[in-house]
């Protein structure tokens, strides 16, 4: 049971984690005076897959 609650707890931290990047980086004005941009998303995407990574080898 201990262990289904770390799982739990790590995807929990991991989504929290990466939403809040996303949330800054999506509000944050780069001076562009575009909206977000495809390098912002690529971004996103790679703190997301490294996040993901940690947790999955954090588990097993």
């Amino acid at each position: 049971m201990a262990g289904v609650l770390n799982i739990v707890y790590a995807v929990i931290v991991a989504l929290v984690a990466i939403v809040g990047f996303a949330y800054v980086l999506t509000q944050s004005d780069d001076g562009t005076g575009k909206e977000t941009r495809w390098s912002d998303w690529g971004t996103i995407a790679a703190v997301a897959l490294f996040v993901v990574g940690l947790v999955w080898a954090t588990m097993f």
